[in-house]
């Protein structure tokens, strides 16, 4: 069995497009160390993909994640190509326990997004 190793890795999780601001920070590809902000594409029980993300990365890397007070580490599984429409992205799967510390919601996204409003977005307009 072939595997494209550029290719995106197929879900095994069901994701839900919100976007959350986080802090990302590690080593880059250069040793360097970085801090930056980025925001989440869709989130997952174990994984998340972001967007806005300037440090060059490869797959194989470790990273932190911090959401609000919550933080974790996560291993890099995928980055946006240069030049293309993914580039500035990355898929990213907990390399612990995961960074949302509650189980998501198993209903429909409607039912996700009350369930986000309530329990994420209106702290966080309320800090």
């Amino acid at each position: 069995m072939a595997y494209d190793l550029d290719a995106m890795p197929i879900r095994r999780e069901r994701r839900v497009s919100v976007p959350i601001s986080v802090r990302l920070w590690g080593l880059d590809r250069n040793g360097k160390v970085f801090s930056q902000n980025a925001k989440t594409l869709n989130i997952a029980t174990n994984g998340a993909r972001l967007y806005g993300v300037t440090a060059a990365l490869e797959r194989g890397f470790i990273v932190g994640l911090q959401c609000g007070n919550m933080r974790a580490r996560f291993m890099v599984v995928w980055v946006g190509e240069k030049g293309s429409s993914r580039e500035g992205q990355i898929g990213l799967r907990a390399a612990e326990n995961g960074i949302w510390s509650v189980a998501l919601p198993r209903a429909s996204d409607e039912d996700f997004s009350t369930w986000l409003s309530e329990t994420y977005l209106e702290n966080e307009n309320s800090a």
